[in-house]
C-alpha cells in the first residue's frame, strides 16, 4: 500500500486523501540539542538531520511570513496609487470644466450654466 487511502466522508475537510504515514508530519519543537548526545554515530546523523530539517521549516517559515508582508505593502501601495490617480483625474477633469465654463460665460453672451 503507498501510504494514501481514500478518506471517509468528512465534512470538516475538502482533502481526498488522507496520509496514513508519519514522514510529512511536521517534526516536533525539539530545536535544541538533548542533554546528552547519542553514543551511537548513526543515531547522532539522525539527530542532526531531524535539527537541520527543523532549522529548514523555521526558515522557509520566516521567508513565507515576509514575502506575505512584502506582499500586502506592495498591494497597499498600489491601492493608494490608483486612489491618487483618481483623485488626480478628478481633479484635471474638474478644472477643465470649471475653465470651460469661465470662458463660456465671458465670451458668449447670455450664458449662464442652469444647475
Amino acid at each position: 500500500m503507498s501510504g494514501i487511502e481514500p478518506m471517509e466522508t468528512d465534512k470538516t475537510t475538502t482533502a481526498i486523501t488522507k496520509f496514513k504515514s508519519n514522514w510529512l508530519w511536521r517534526l516536533g519543537n525539539s530545536e535544541e540539542l538533548p542533554a546528552e548526545l547519542p553514543h551511537s554515530k548513526t543515531e547522532r546523523l539522525s539527530l542532526q538531520a531531524k535539527l537541520a530539517n527543523v532549522e529548514a521549516e523555521n526558515a522557509f517559515e520566516r521567508a513565507y511570513q515576509a514575502e506575505l508582508m512584502r506582499t500586502q505593502a506592495v498591494g497597499e501601495a498600489m491601492f493608494k496609487s490608483g486612489k491618487a490617480l483618481r483623485y488626480s483625474l478628478i481633479s484635471s477633469g474638474r478644472q477643465i470644466l470649471v475653465r470651460v465654463e469661465s470662458a463660456r460665460r465671458r465670451f458668449e453672451p447670455g450664458y449662464r450654466r442652469l444647475l
